[in-house]
């Protein structure tokens, strides 16, 4: 099979879709993907043809602040409301639709698998007959947010003479979702077109080694010290939250490793002891088996990756998703949160206390995992999708 991957630019929303790529790899397939120019260096050492599509992720969410300054008014889920709709349909989908297009048309993929952000990938699809499968990063976008971003980009179907679908298409065939049950609030469709597989499985993730300091640092930690994971990912690094959770969690005198992401390199953050190891970048699937609990942003990929190891997860939320990821945890009893407006030293230091001595949560996190390591892998979800190809008529209309 021929199969083309298609993400926008953030890495969170990117690195999900690349355990399913590498399966289908090792499977015999080729595979090829289609990104943001500047997304495109974290794919080039596996070996995938890549293209280019639209701007720079950086230059998207720029263009998005000029031409939708009421962002700036906007704090918390309002933001996240707000910002879906305009950066992804109103931004990106125009801008990536002609590069989406010409790499379809260059490679001739046999189907197509995208995020649901990718909004230009369903009308390529539609356009040029292909099967197309929506592959999620998290949990899914709130309908009423995928039905707005279709006013802004619902001008790209009518020009192509096409009807405008509510849903942006993206469940048209096929839809791949890494989520445990427990956490998915939303239905997908309910016609078997939904498979379920964990992308976080450590037999699909292959980690790469630690750092040895880093290893023997965690090693050594005594057995009443908490081992203390905090990252925001790579689009809210440079929020000063950031450096919030790592003065609290450094307070609790443990091992703390902090990762910044390639430009979040915020003052402070290297001059909080020696207990305090901070990397642009560690493999999260070496780290996490060696954690105690996890402090994030809220970011789908921390989510699931705490989720995956059974580690309770203290939730700062800023935007996007993680209000939303955060209230998931807390009702399957694998998480808490602060809120925007009380995110102190002292209010997170409490709560992270509170999360590291609570056996409910404990608890409530190994379930999580058990859930987590029953789903389907990453090879299994690619051996479907060679049924799934041979045997699937495309679905028209």
């Amino acid at each position: 099979m021929r199969v083309l991957f298609c993400t926008t630019g953030g890495l969170g929303h990117l690195l999900p879709l690349r355990p399913l790529a590498l399966a289908l790899r090792r499977q015999g397939h080729l595979v090829a993907w289609v990104t943001a120019p500047d997304a495109c260096p974290a794919l080039q050492g596996d070996g995938f043809d890549l293209f280019a599509a639209g701007p720079t992720f950086g230059a998207s969410r720029g263009e998005f602040r000029t031409a939708h300054a009421g962002a700036a008014r906007l704090t918390g889920e309002s933001l996240s409301a707000y910002t879906f709709p305009r950066l992804f349909g109103a931004v990106l989908g125009p801008a990536m639709l002609e590069g989406v297009e010409r790499a379809a048309r260059t490679w001739r993929p046999d189907f197509v698998v995208s995020e649901p952000a990718a909004l230009a990938v369903p009308l390529v699809c539609r356009q040029l007959g292909l099967r197309h499968a929506t592959h999620g990063y998290g949990l899914r976008p709130p309908r009423e947010y995928v039905e707005e971003a279709m006013n802004f980009f619902g001008p790209s179907w009518r020009a192509r003479g096409l009807d405008v679908p509510a849903d942006g298409g993206l469940h048209r065939h096929l839809d791949l979702d890494i989520a445990p049950a427990s956490l998915q609030a939303s239905t997908g469709p309910q016609d078997g077109r939904v498979f379920r597989f964990n992308a976080y499985h450590p037999a699909t993730t292959m980690p790469n080694a630690l750092p040895a300091e880093l290893q023997a640092a965690l090693q050594q930690t005594p057995a009443q010290r908490p081992r203390i994971y905090v990252t925001f990912g790579t689009v809210f690094n440079r929020s000063p939250a950031l450096l919030v959770a790592a003065r609290a969690a450094a307070q609790l005198g443990g091992t703390v490793v902090i990762t910044v992401g390639p430009d979040g390199d915020l003052p402070g953050l290297g001059q909080l002891g020696a207990h305090v190891h901070v990397h642009r970048f560690v493999d999260q699937g070496a780290l996490l088996p060696h954690c105690d609990a996890v402090v994030s942003h809220g970011g789908a990929g921390a989510m699931l990756g705490a989720a995956a190891h059974g580690l309770p997860h203290l939730v700062l939320p800023q935007a996007a998703d993680h209000f939303r990821n955060a209230r998931a945890l807390s009702r399957v009893s694998a998480g808490s949160s602060v809120a925007l407006e009380r995110q102190s030293v002292e209010a997170v230091s409490t709560e992270l206390s509170k999360l590291l001595a609570n056996g409910a949560m404990s608890a409530g996190a190994t379930l999580l995992a058990r859930e987590m390591a029953a789903m389907h892998d990453a090879a299994a979800a690619a051996r479907m999708l060679e049924r799934w190809h041979s045997c699937t008529p495309l679905i028209s209309g």
